[in-house]
């Protein structure tokens, strides 16, 4: 199966107004929208794969930088042209986990066994980004700093206090800017196999981009990325969990517009000039055998942060946290106490 399809499901992201049912309310500002999410058809899993539910969708605004939350406002306002339609699934009881997937991975990317055990102690909370999955495409050209801000927008959408937020690779950037832009929001961070530009880091190595850009990669050629040789077991069960869970499809544009992104963030310190005013609790993962993003970059991230804790997961490739390891896990579990 291609990873990169060109087309996605019928369910999918096709229109800004599908996947919402909402009510209007007046308030002293004026007219807002409040939402009731909706299930997308064909998403609830069954069997072995039940604790995941179903992907629910609903429109979500844009929180503008320095601000902590944003009334959505009514269908035909002028404002509600940058809505975008976001798809999520939750499950889980305890502090609220969100989690970022990181280039060219949607949120069934996520495998059960991780998502399960992450569940038994918090709120887990997965999304599509826009343009990904089954959430609805961005309109015009998008920015990891916009991605920050729409991020914030589900974070109020969705009533998360305080969350810790877990970004992976490009995911990571997006939880830096969304920690950068709105402080206040996140309850911490964990950044894990991801990178900024800073001293003694270096940008993703070529052999890596050069799949991770590629729209005609297949889900094999990029899962050779994610594990090293020595977790050919893990990879292969990852890509067989992947398999059974509900099409959830990475269009090329997708591809070409996340691979810009990285792009610009390793072209710009707008990112990386601000790390050091991010005042919540910081936990930075690095994967000792990461063919995307090699331990110096991890460990250069976490000593820009104030305060950030660094752990290097041993022989753990780009996509460590896939194989649900429990020295991570255990890691993250004790760094949120």
């Amino acid at each position: 199966m291609s990873l990169l399809a060109v087309c996605l499901v019928a369910s999918a992201c096709t229109s800004s107004n599908a996947g919402r049912a909402t009510t209007t309310t007046t308030t002293p500002a004026g007219p807002t929208t409040s939402v009731v999410p909706v299930t997308i058809p064909g998403t609830l899993q069954t069997g072995a794969l039940a604790s995941l539910g179903a992907v629910s969708r609903l429109p979500v605004m844009p929180v503008p930088a320095g601000r902590t939350s944003v009334d959505l406002p009514v269908p035909g306002a002028a404002g509600f042209a940058q809505v975008v339609q976001i798809a999520y699934r939750q499950l889980g009881s305890g502090p609220p986990l969100l989690l970022i997937a990181g280039e060219d991975a949607s949120m069934a990317w996520w495998p059960p066994t991780l998502l399960e055990s992450l569940a038994q102690r918090y709120s887990v909370t997965v999304f599509d980004l826009p343009g990904i999955g089954y959430s609805g495409p961005a309109r015009g050209r998008i920015s990891v700093q916009w991605l920050g801000d729409v991020t914030a927008g589900l974070v109020g959408e969705l009533q998360l206090r305080s969350p810790t937020v877990l970004g992976w690779g490009l995911g990571g950037q997006v939880a830096v800017a969304l920690a950068e832009r709105h402080p206040g929001l996140v309850g911490a961070l964990v950044l894990d196999d991801s990178g900024l530009p800073v001293g003694g880091s270096t940008s993703p190595l070529r052999p890596a981009t050069r799949v991770l850009t590629d729209p005609r990669a297949t889900l094999a050629e990029v899962s050779s990325l994610l594990f090293p040789p020595s977790q050919q077991a893990i990879r292969a069960e990852w890509l067989r969990e992947l398999a059974a869970e509900s099409p959830d499809v990475v269009t090329a544009p997708a591809v070409t517009a996340e691979a810009r992104l990285e792009a610009e963030c390793w072209g710009s310190d707008a990112l990386s000039s601000r790390l050091h005013r991010i005042d919540v609790p910081t936990l930075v993962i690095g994967g000792s055998a990461d063919v995307v993003f090699p331990p110096e970059d991890s460990a250069a991230l976490a000593a820009a942060i104030p305060g950030a804790q660094y752990y290097i997961a041993e022989g753990g490739g780009y996509g460590d946290l896939l194989g649900a390891p429990p020295q991570v896990i255990a890691t993250i579990e004790g760094f949120t106490g």
